[in-house]
């Protein structure tokens, strides 16, 4: 089966499978952004479970306030990350990568800050923020690193038809791309040719006059171009359809678009996938060979089989089937699928990160509230 035979990522790294346990939130660093031994003890499980590549949760290239939010905005922050990739290597097959993101800022009190509120000087600033994090990243011995282009941040508002600056950095496609291609070149830069340099994007956004596919295909091209090692391609996840509930933060995945970034037990597994298989295409006939993820309710090892079959995508990322079993690749690979613990997509699990209270698999605990992570 090929999804669990060795593939090179580009060229450069070698992944024993072609599995991506993708960013999930745990709540388990400090509200300072240092790592603690429960997030190590974490990504070591994911490590273990048998996933090629583990991509962490998103890690913060600036200081700011956001609860339990890794951090690489600072050489402090280096020792912990590396304690984190060195347990990793020292101890599992898998690779590890942080993704690292730029977000802007937002109240309970209603408030939540555009790309439009930026300055030009605040906007200058962002690529170094980002290729700072991305060398650090490398001093903390990561594999690769993920840009975060996707969701409702600040990278992903750039690159969208929301964003309405009237500069060189908003209005058309060229302008919003802009920061984008600064932030990769500086990155790259910063690691070097070698080091594996990728980025997660929307597919589409699925908000009214926000991006399509049309756009997403536009922006996967622009990335190949500029010799990304890969592309993830999510969805959704936005502010502009987000559920208004008093006293808290908009939160971004409470509309249909975050709906489409975490597709609950309601939607039809693989939905996404399509976006993936177009970009891929796309890039293809373009000229270009960047490995393509893809990811969304896709539950099993014969779905995630179906989708390398069909050369919709290159790797495939499971994320809460993985957080559910952690060794679901193991088991699958074994041949002992019966033994799995399987996501039933009610996301509690996004409800609890929401909360900010820690990310488990609500079929962990029992009715006694002992928690019983999955046995190898």
């Amino acid at each position: 089966m090929r999804l669990f035979e060795p593939f090179v990522l580009n060229g450069k790294l070698h992944l024993s499978n072609r599995i991506m346990m993708p960013p999930v939130v745990t709540r388990l660093a400090t509200n300072e952004g240092e790592v603690t031994e429960a997030l190590i003890d974490r990504y070591l499980l994911y490590a273990r479970g048998g996933a090629g590549i583990v991509v962490t949760e998103a890690v913060s290239v600036k200081q700011q306030k956001s609860g339990q939010l890794l951090r690489l905005n600072d050489d402090a922050f280096i020792p912990g990350l590396k304690r984190l990739t060195e347990r990793v290597h020292n101890e599992t097959d898998a690779r590890i990568a942080p993704q690292i993101i730029h977000f802007l800022k937002i109240s309970r009190s209603g408030y939540r800050q555009k790309v439009e509120d930026l300055t030009p000087e605040e906007v200058q600033g962002i690529p170094a923020l980002f290729a700072q994090a991305a060398e650090r990243a490398l001093r903390a011995g990561f594999d690769a690193v993920e840009l975060h282009f996707a969701h409702a941040y600040t990278m992903s508002s750039f690159l969208s038809r929301h964003n309405h600056r009237k500069d060189d950095y908003g209005g058309n496609f060229k302008n919003r791309m802009r920061l984008a291609e600064e932030v990769v070149k500086a990155s790259r830069k910063a690691v070097g040719a070698e080091f594996v340099l990728g980025a997660r994007i929307n597919g589409d956004e699925f908000t009214l006059g926000g991006n399509s596919l049309e756009q997403g295909r536009a922006i996967a091209l622009r990335l190949a171009e500029l010799g990304l090692d890969y592309i993830s391609v999510s969805a959704g996840g936005k502010f502009e359809d987000a559920l208004p509930r008093e006293g808290e933060s908009l939160d971004p995945y409470t509309g249909y678009s975050g709906h489409r970034t975490m597709p609950p037990r309601w939607m039809p597994e693989q939905v996404n996938v399509y976006l993936a298989a177009d970009i891929r295409k796309s890039i293809i006939a373009a000229g270009f060979s960047t490995p393509i993820v893809t990811a969304g309710r896709i539950p099993t090892s014969s779905a995630a089989q179906s989708i390398l079959d069909s050369g919709a995508a290159d790797l495939v990322a499971v994320a809460r089937p993985i957080l559910a079993d952690p060794y679901w690749p193991k088991k699958f690979k074994e041949g002992r699928e019966k033994e799995i613990l399987k996501c039933i997509y009610c996301n509690k699990c996004r409800e609890a990160e929401g909360a900010f209270e820690e990310v488990i698999c609500y079929q962990w605990r029992g009715k006694d509230g002992t928690v019983k992570i999955p046995a190898p």
